[in-house]
């Protein structure tokens, strides 16, 4: 028997120190500090590439359903009308603002916005454009309005038919903040309707706007209307009654004196008679005066009520107050005003004023929202100034109609004295007389009333009201939505950006082991790092799980002995050249191969490993301890019997575990119940010193430590351990524990192998250069160094 060789052939020291990581054995060095702006770029980077089928699957989740939309929307069309509306400078909100209020260009502009709010708020206007589409669409010639339209096919109420308006349509102030331009959208999925609807409702404002104007004139024609339909059958009575007396007494016409005397009755009653008309006219204009001031005043009270233009106009005192101070302070000492280090009082005085500034601002903002709230007012006059004007009106109304009251009561008693001359002629003419004059004083008043009824038209029809169409709606030729490419960007920005949401809380959740720096960050020195097989097993054995070599079943993961030349059994070399210079002042004679869980690789770790120890020179014994789920012996073709139980119980042959001239493989052997009492036995520890006198090296397979106590014994017996961790299924806290385990019990873990990893996964596309490179770059292969 050859005499052993030590591995590494370096002489026994003491006890070996804690793991030097500044030495080039192990593969990544000491835990590295905390990355600078690049390296964290390039993790990012990482971790989408990583998760690319993730992202790819919620772009996929969110397109289809996007794209599905896009494709069965229908189209959308907008028509605008444009309005321009005159607002009063004086009235509106700005009347109910203080005087001197320094916010009052601010509150002037608010007219427009409370005619805003009609053409939004107000029920009328969508009803009025319902009544009119229902009208057209009752015609023979009508287009399509599928506003109208039940689900049925029938024409839908005048409610639902408003409801669908007021959805339809859109209006916002045009053409800036100080301008008085409003613009009316209606959107339809019809472009003739779009621009009925728009056309329709701006129309049914101005119809309103012009209602409103005309509200006090129209209340003196409806009264001269009906004055006057009453005073016509009147005359046609008396003309009836004079021909039919005329007829029945004979009489012809009457004397010069009495004709005279009835001349001036009639006048006098015709003046009287249009005297009280004008007299109704006023008490109408009165009652309508009355009426518009008893609504304003709920709308002012209201307004005033909250006190927030009190309170407003008391902050601006105050705000005059200050500024007048701090004016004084400039004027004694003007660098004060560009200066920031300023004397304390006047530091505080600037933040007084800063502060009453504010809160002006927010008054006044206060101020316009309660105006709107409170439902507006007309634009073109409102507020107070509106409401003294009124009252004056109402007052000149009233003077007036006591003007016409006397005028009334002087021409009766100058018909009464009229009347008594008219009593001294014959009884004959008298009624002559009265019923001519009765029939004069009719045919004036009618000529009077008519005039004036005439004219009350004319004044109401010249009231064209504050608003005007400057231009109508033009049916469009291009739908505004869906925006089908800006639709289908937004789909895929969503996608993406959730599937790289989910792709790093997956990262920053995810306790697996994946890159080697991970085990760099813990704390583990990394002894190695082996590669994923699987597409070398593939492109090589043809995916097949075991290949026969010279009459030789091994399993293809042995890539130190099928593929030689190859990136993974380069692997196992550097593995072997960092156990060997693990412990520099020891021998690495005897060495476990264990692992946190089961699955995660150990065996075929283990088995690679001893293969390169034995083509390094050194005699190597492999030993399957996993007694419990034993691999080793398939991993070669060979028998599991016998094997080392056999050995433990003093039945094994050295014959039986022979491979090759410098490597041995001792399987499992006879499954037992009780492995850990037979690894903790004193034969166990004799036949492992036995071991030790024939072979340079021997290599342990152990079960996972968190299956079984086994390797955690084990660990006790042998020169150092290794931990093997499978990347992408290990848990970081499965390692820690692991490790923690042996430590526990004195063992040393010389570091720990990360297995199958697939640098093109993990890295992308930063590393593959430098894999394919390094699988080239093998044994083997001619080209320029």
């Amino acid at each position: 028997m050859p005499t052993p060789q030590p591995f590494p052939p370096e002489t026994f020291g003491a006890s070996p120190p804690p793991p030097d990581y500044s030495r080039p054995g192990y593969v990544y060095g000491p835990p590295r500090r905390p990355a600078d702006l690049a390296s964290q770029l390039r993790e990012w980077v990482d971790v989408v590439v990583r998760g690319r089928w993730l992202i790819l699957a919620c772009v996929a989740a969110v397109l289809v359903p996007v794209t599905a939309y896009v494709v069965t929307a229908p189209d959308v069309y907008e028509a605008s009308s444009y309005l321009y509306v005159e607002t009063s400078s004086g009235g509106g909100l700005s009347g109910m603002m203080p005087t001197g209020s320094d916010v009052v260009p601010f509150v002037q502009d608010q007219g427009i916005s409370n005619e805003l709010y009609i053409l939004q708020k107000a029920e009328d206007l969508p009803r009025a454009v319902a009544a009119t589409l229902l009208a057209q669409a009752a015609s023979e010639e009508a287009p399509p309005l599928t506003v109208v339209e039940t689900e049925t096919g029938e024409l839908a109420s005048v409610e639902e038919v408003a409801d669908r308006v007021t959805e339809y349509i859109r209006v916002q102030q045009d053409g800036g903040d100080r301008t008085n331009g409003v613009r009316v959208a209606a959107k339809s999925t019809s472009p003739q309707e779009a621009a009925l609807i728009a056309q329709l409702y701006a129309q049914a404002y101005v119809d309103r706007t012009q209602n409103s104007s005309r509200a006090s004139v129209a209340a003196s024609r409806e009264f001269l209307e009906s004055q006057a339909d009453s005073v016509a059958a009147q005359l046609r009575s008396r003309e009836e009654a004079a021909r039919a007396y005329m007829d029945e007494e004979g009489a012809v016409r009457l004397d010069e004196e009495a004709s005279n005397i009835v001349s001036q009755l009639a006048a006098l009653q015709a003046e009287r008679d249009q005297a009280r008309v004008e007299a109704g006219m006023e008490a109408s204009r009165i009652a309508e005066l009355r009426a518009q001031i008893a609504r304003l005043e709920g709308t002012v009270a209201q307004r005033m009520g909250s006190g927030t233009a009190r309170e407003l106009r008391q902050d601006e005192e105050r705000l005059a107050a200050l500024r007048e101070r701090l004016e004084t302070i400039y004027l004694n000492d003007p660098a004060l005003r560009s200066r920031s280090d300023v004397p304390a009082d006047v530091a505080q005085l600037r933040r007084q004023i800063d502060q009453l500034e504010t809160r002006v601002q927010q008054r006044s903002d206060q101020l316009v929202e309660e105006a709107i709230a409170a439902g507006g007012v007309d634009a073109a006059a409102e507020g107070l100034p509106r409401l003294s004007a009124l009252r004056d009106r109402l007052t000149e109304a009233e003077v007036a109609l006591q003007g016409l009251r006397s005028q009334i009561s002087i021409l009766n008693d100058r018909i009464a004295a009229y009347q008594s001359d008219l009593d001294q002629i014959p009884s004959q003419s008298v009624e002559l007389a009265r019923l001519i004059r009765e029939r004069e004083s009719a045919e004036r008043l009618a000529l009077g009333l008519d005039q004036r009824l005439q004219e009350a038209r004319v004044a109401e029809s010249a009231e064209l009201g504050y608003a005007e169409v400057v231009r109508s709606a033009d049916v469009p030729e291009d739908p505004v939505a869906p925006n089908r490419p800006q639709t289908l960007i937004l789909g895929l920005i969503l996608g993406l950006g959730l599937g790289v949401m989910l792709a790093v809380g997956r990262a920053q959740l995810d306790q697996t082991l994946r890159r080697p720096t991970q085990l760099r960050e813990l704390g583990h020195p990394i002894l190695g790092v082996i590669p994923d097989v699987t597409k070398l097993i593939e492109e090589d054995a043809g995916g097949a799980d075991a290949v026969t070599v010279q009459g030789w079943t091994l399993d293809s993961r042995v890539v130190t002995i099928l593929y030689p030349m190859s990136a993974g059994a380069e692997a196992f070399r550097g593995l072997r050249t960092s156990v060997q210079f693990s412990k520099p002042d020891a021998v690495v004679q005897t060495l476990l191969v264990t692992s946190a869980s089961p699955g995660e690789g150990k065996s075929t770790v283990a088995a690679n490993l001893a293969a390169v120890i034995a083509q390094s020179g050194r005699r190597t014994l492999l030993i399957d301890a996993d007694l419990r789920r034993p691999r080793v012996h398939s991993l070669f073709g060979m028998s599991k019997t016998p094997g080392l139980s056999e050995y433990i119980s003093g039945q094994g042959d050295q014959r039986d575990i022979t491979v090759g001239d410098e490597f041995d493989v001792l399987p499992a052997g006879t499954m037992v119940p009780n492995p850990a009492e037979y690894l903790g036995s004193k034969a166990f520890r004799d036949l492992l010193d036995g071991f030790r006198q024939t072979y340079d090296v021997v290599v342990i397979d152990a079960p996972p430590v968190l299956a079984a106590t086994d390797p955690v014994l084990l660990s006790t017996q042998v020169d150092g351990t290794v931990v093997v961790a499978a990347a992408g299924q290990t848990k970081d806290f499965e390692l820690e524990h692991a490790v923690q385990e042996i430590h526990n019990v004195g063992g040393d873990v010389l570091g720990v192998v990360f297995n199958r990893f697939d640098v093109s996964k993990e890295y992308g596309y930063r590393y593959q250069y430098a894999y394919r490179y390094g699988r080239k770059y093998t044994y083997g292969h001619e080209g320029n160094a």
